[in-house]
């Protein structure tokens, strides 16, 4: 066995409808099992990579809006005095 075989890969009809020509190649993928599987493996790796890329940049857009908030509620705890300093 295997370990490409423990991989839930996309259905046939997804991967030659979504990859592009130059990896699904399916005058060459359509007749060899083999090609198909490799070509299937790679658009896997094109989309794990892509959705890596995106994780990224999530995460990035994360922290920086999780800065944003520390320094909004820092400002807001701080008003309080103000506010009570004011009042008086």
């Amino acid at each position: 066995r295997s370990k490409h075989e423990e991989i839930e890969l996309v259905s046939l009809e997804e991967f030659y409808s979504e990859a592009p020509t130059e990896i699904s190649r399916p005058d060459i993928t359509l007749t060899e099992p083999h090609q198909q599987t490799l070509a299937r493996l790679d658009w896997e790796l094109e989309q794990r990579k892509r959705l890596a890329e995106r994780y990224k940049e999530c995460q990035s857009i994360k922290e920086k809006i999780l800065k944003e908030i520390e320094v909004k509620k820092e400002y807001l705890s701080s008003l309080q005095p103000r506010l009570n300093s004011i009042m008086q």
